[in-house]
């Protein structure tokens, strides 16, 4: 089993049913609250309570060189509370051991991308600004990115890795507990970017004779830009025929037909690739072949949280 820390997930408070909204209420996401919740560790964070609740609503204003936090009705400035708010909050979140951070969409201080009063092109509200400035490999998504299976599999994967990269940091870890890891993440890393992964290979061969802050700055950094690059389909089915390979000496020329045949069905999106990682998974646990039932890609996250939830 790879390493796995619990992952640290901030979020906007309104999101988990908090009454923290300017009106009193609240915008409490299910998938949220229902099913991420059973996998994560929240830190929620609401800028604009500092102003109470209820108030006024409010908007983003370009004034000069500074975006300005005003009231919708009144027009009153209140930039200058949750200013302060964000410049106390913001480092100690960068301390804080975040693996990633779901953002309520359209909020003036949450929000990635807002509307700014007389601009034609958005910006990142006060805080979101100011986190992902401070933390800029750090996933961050806005709730309705949660919707599509695409971008919810792709926040997921870089938040659960993010989480297991700095579960082994945390610890006193050694070169060889490095190696380790890369060896885990092989697969996963190559679905995205062959030259990072490369790279990577070469900082953990120079790990004995680097310093260990400077190796865990520059694997964690360097790892998480790789995930951040989509990982298309073509890399994936490589990735499933590396896979696969290991399976030659192992099965009957009927069920590694049958497995060819998965992928290939996945090559041309008529098989979902979950499936044709379960299925291989499902193999390396049968024939008890470690190095594939090790690698990360197999279980990158918590599988439960792709499908649809029903109820009886």
């Amino acid at each position: 089993m790879n390493p796995q820390a619990t992952p640290n997930l901030g979020v906007s408070q309104c999101l988990l049913g908090e009454p923290v909204r300017y009106d009193g209420g609240h915008r409490r996401d299910a998938f949220l609250v229902d099913r991420l919740a059973r996998h994560v560790a929240w830190v929620p964070v609401c800028p604009e309570a500092v102003l109470g609740t209820p108030r006024e609503p409010m908007h983003l204003a370009r004034e000069g060189a500074r975006l300005a936090l005003r009231g919708n009705e009144s027009g009153g400035d209140c930039t200058g509370p949750v200013q302060g708010f964000v410049q106390a909050r913001v480092p100690a979140l960068a301390d804080a051991g975040l693996d990633g951070y779901v953002f309520k969409a359209r909020s003036p201080s949450c929000g990635l991308q807002v509307r700014v009063a007389n601009e034609a092109e958005p910006s990142g509200g006060l805080f979101a600004a100011a986190l992902t400035d401070a933390l800029p490999d750090l996933p961050v998504i806005e709730e309705a990115g949660l919707v599509g299976r695409d971008t919810r599999e792709a926040f997921l994967e870089r938040v659960f890795a993010h989480a297991r990269i700095r579960g082994l940091f945390a610890a006193r870890w050694t070169p060889q507990d490095l190696v380790r890891f890369h060896t885990r993440e092989k697969m996963l890393l190559l679905a995205h970017d062959r030259v990072g992964y490369d790279q990577l290979g070469r900082l953990v061969a120079q790990a004995s004779a680097r310093p260990r802050d400077e190796v865990t700055r520059g694997y964690t950094q360097r790892f998480m830009r790789v995930l951040a690059k989509p990982a298309s389909v073509g890399q994936h089915v490589n990735v499933l025929q590396h896979l696969a390979g290991h399976f030659r000496d192992h099965l009957d020329r009927s069920r590694l037909a049958d497995l060819h045949r998965a992928i290939d069905a996945c090559r041309r999106d008529e098989c979902p690739r979950p499936h044709v990682y379960a299925q291989i998974r499902a193999l390396a646990e049968e024939l008890d072949i470690q190095w594939v039932r090790e690698q990360s890609i197999l279980t990158p996250f918590p599988q439960e949280l792709l499908t649809e939830e029903t109820h009886d």
